[in-house]
């Protein structure tokens, strides 16, 4: 018997952790991530300017394909990549995992045609803040052509010759109302003469009827959520650290402030959940600012348990950390680390400000997975 796919048992261990089932958090897997890179973007944009906040959000876009490139191409049982109907198939398969509903519509010496009927992004990217989301999805366009330019040179690397020209007609995050992403690959003697195939009018969101998703892709493609599930979770986990990996490349001073700030981002939504949901108005005990603090750390896929420190102090505890074991998938440097120990006191000092209780609360991270420790332990107290 094969053994297990560890990224699989890391995602069941969570699973079991948070008390949800595989298929509930693959859902909420993607909208995390894909929220995620839409936050990466709301941060890059004012932080770096928008031509080099481009580029290093496109540097994640690139990272991602890589890794979609080398487990397509395991899937696939292949040794090279030798022409572009190989390189198609390969395509094809990386935005399967998206998961996005891709159908080949032709694939060919000289070119290949795939229509993207549904994507992940925008399925589960972000639904608010209007001119924000509509900017994003026109650099999505852009990042998409990264994401296969990133392929093609993987290709090379397998043995490709050709140079591959990419276009892409209509992208339905761009393009409003059209029904499928088109993405066209050529190599210098394609007929650019010859039509393309049709569009088919087709809107798989019609079809879905009040189904998750998620749940109706993986049944449109034959895959399962053991296949889908591991990918999206892991991938939360690594676009966060691709996004402080280019920040550290592009200045190791601000990086972490940077970092901080993209965190930011949540706190207000998540603050306004909480409330809501542990029924607390004006926080008056140590132990519901603990229940705030733990509410949001769950959001980060975070498994705290709570209890009473016995001197007016309640501790949060938590026996793993999965932003540190993705990390350590990609050998992480210890700076990142630091960086998640740094943002998590920002994120509770944040809280705490929002809640008008400077002066009031104490947070202490007592122990922390990052710094190396067994555990996380967290001490909050309220005066």
């Amino acid at each position: 018997m094969a053994d297990k796919n560890p990224v699989l048992q890391f995602t069941e261990s969570h699973c079991a952790a948070l008390g949800k089932s595989l298929d509930e958090l693959t859902a909420e897997a993607l909208k995390s991530l894909y929220g995620h890179v839409y936050n990466v973007w709301r941060t890059y944009k004012p932080a770096l300017g928008e031509e080099l906040g481009v580029k290093l959000y496109g540097n994640i876009w690139a990272e991602l394909a890589r890794i979609s490139f080398s487990g397509a191409v395991a899937k696939l049982a292949l040794d090279e990549v030798k022409d572009l109907p190989t390189l198609g198939h390969v395509v094809k398969e990386c935005f399967t995992g998206v998961p996005a509903l891709y159908l080949i519509k032709r694939n060919e010496a000289d070119e290949h045609v795939g229509h993207i009927l549904w994507c992940a992004n925008p399925g589960y990217g972000p639904a608010d803040r209007i001119y924000d989301r509509h900017d994003y999805y026109r650099k999505e366009i852009y990042l998409t052509y990264v994401y296969l330019w990133a392929m093609i040179e993987e290709a090379k690397k397998m043995g490709l010759q050709e140079d591959i020209i990419v276009d892409i007609p209509s992208g339905r995050c761009r393009d409003g109302a059209c029904a499928a992403c088109q993405i066209v690959l050529r190599t210098h003697r394609a007929d650019q003469d010859l039509h393309l195939p049709e569009v088919e009018n087709r809107y798989i969101e019609e079809e879905m009827k009040g189904q998750e998703p998620v749940a109706f892709i993986l049944g449109e493609q034959g895959r399962t959520f053991e296949e889908q599930g591991p990918s999206s979770f892991s991938g939360f986990f690594a676009v966060d650290f691709f996004a402080w990996f280019q920040l550290f490349n592009n200045d190791p001073e601000t990086a972490n402030g940077f970092y901080c700030r993209l965190w930011d981002q949540y706190r207000s939504d998540w603050l306004n959940e909480a409330k809501l949901a542990l029924e607390i108005g004006k926080v008056t005990s140590a132990k519901e600012l603990a229940d705030i603090v733990a509410y949001c750390q769950r959001r980060r896929y975070f498994a705290f348990s709570s209890e009473d420190g016995g001197d007016g102090t309640v501790k949060l505890s938590a026996a793993a950390d999965p932003f540190v074991q993705v990390a350590d998938m990609f050998g992480a440097p210890a700076q990142y680390k630091s960086a998640l120990v740094e943002m998590e006191q920002s994120f509770m000092r944040g809280l705490i400000s929002d809640l008008k209780l400077d002066g009031r609360a104490e947070e202490t991270i007592v122990s922390h997975i990052a710094r190396g420790d067994a555990r996380t332990e967290i001490s909050l107290a309220l005066n």
